[in-house]
């Protein structure tokens, strides 16, 4: 049973791209963004940019804390983050590491020597990260995918939502899928894990972090009959469990969330558009 996690928000930068032309590839610098366009370069940190007059991160924050299951919260980030954030008060902050892994272990280390005051929220035994740059959750989106978590045994838990819901939810969205032979699928930025298992976890999980986003790379990360399967369309969810398991050492499991709210982030201008038109029109 996960009754309570907490949670460790990632918001210490990243880089708005600009949208490709049709038939390119995307940039990842600010060629060919509109004039007047607030890429992440002039604020330093993806998760400031404003929508609707709030910073992206404030929409996270607002969604875990409307979700009863949520526990203690920490924010990695620089300083701004925390003279930015619109609702500070409770929040545990800590600065970056030097890639995602090492920003979530700062994030848990910040957790297990933070205070436990009368009424505050004791250590869970799980522990929820997300991105700081997905401004379409919702504290039901939280809740669900942790319901579901619950309906299978296993160490840590990865969602996924299929391109029809996605696409369904959000017309137009271009994000990265992975056609398997359950369906087409596009990943979420939540990962919940044991915490006792956190410290082994984190070192196997470097390069899967990495390679989130580039199916054929992580195939290949996997071993070349993981990467067969999946180039001739016969890789299954169950398989992809399996091999991952296996490398990792401890039981994972995908979850298929009926929230794509959970893997539509923000990493273009037209996603920022997006974000702006849809929340704050």
């Amino acid at each position: 049973m996960i009754s309570k996690v907490d949670v460790v928000v990632l918001a210490g930068g990243g880089t708005l791209k600009a949208d490709a032309p049709a038939g390119r590839k995307k940039a990842s610098s600010q060629a060919g963004a509109p004039p007047g366009c607030p890429l992440a370069g002039a604020t330093g940190n993806k998760a400031l940019l404003t929508i609707g007059g709030r910073p992206m991160v404030d929409y996270v924050i607002e969604a875990l804390r409307g979700c009863p299951e949520v526990g203690k919260i920490v924010l990695v980030g620089d300083a701004s983050l925390q003279k930015a954030c619109c609702q500070p008060s409770g929040l545990l902050f800590v600065a970056p590491g030097d890639s995602p892994l090492s920003s979530l272990a700062s994030g848990v280390a910040a957790l297990e020597t933070a205070g436990c005051p009368l009424g505050a929220h004791p250590a869970a035994d799980w522990v929820l990260s997300c991105t700081g740059d997905i401004p379409f959750l919702t504290a039901g989106a939280v809740s669900g995918f942790l319901r579901q978590c619950c309906q299978r045994e296993a160490d840590f838990y990865y969602p996924i939502t299929t391109r029809q819901k996605a696409e369904a939810r959000f017309p137009g969205v271009k994000r990265t899928y992975a056609r398997l032979r359950d369906g087409v699928f596009t990943g979420g930025n939540l990962f919940l894990v044991r915490r006792s298992i956190i410290g082994e976890v984190l070192p196997k999980a470097e390069d899967f972090i990495r390679l989130r986003k580039k199916p054929l790379a992580m195939a290949r990360l996997v071993g070349p009959g993981f990467l067969f399967a999946y180039l001739f369309g016969f890789l299954t969810i169950a398989m992809a469990e399996r091999r991952i398991s296996g490398l990792v050492g401890y039981r994972g499991a995908a979850v298929i969330s009926d929230y794509p709210e959970i893997g539509v982030d923000v990493d273009k201008i037209s996603d920022l558009d997006l974000a702006r038109r849809l929340l704050a029109p």
